[in-house]
């Protein structure tokens, strides 16, 4: 399975606009199961609890410090294990997508 770090990667999206790109990636959440979403989920509580967890223990200025921990967590880490997760439903979602625009297009 590839690993995406940008919607800019999938090469079915290469032909929208950043938009668009996000309704796909909407329509493609909106099309993963429960039990997967439910998966992705615990994966990011996982990993997001211990930086929050030194975040609530930092007095000082060392507080940034998890900040920016966790703020590589989210960009490196969150963001493509969410794009993994929804690769699998992309093709179907653009094709929803072309199907509700060329709809529209037509009224």
């Amino acid at each position: 399975m590839k690993f995406y770090f940008s919607s800019n990667q999938f090469e079915q999206l290469k032909d929208f606009n950043f938009a668009e790109k996000q309704q796909i990636i909407e329509l493609a959440n909106h099309k993963m199961t429960a039990p997967t979403k439910l998966l992705l989920n615990i994966l990011k509580l996982l990993i997001l609890i211990p930086p929050f967890m030194l975040l609530a223990r930092v007095d000082s200025w060392l507080f940034v410090l998890p900040l920016i921990l966790l703020l590589v967590c989210y960009f490196v880490i969150l963001r493509p294990l969410s794009l993994m997760f929804l690769s699998q439903h992309i093709d179907e979602a653009v094709a929803q997508f072309k199907r509700r625009r060329s709809t529209t297009d037509n009224d």
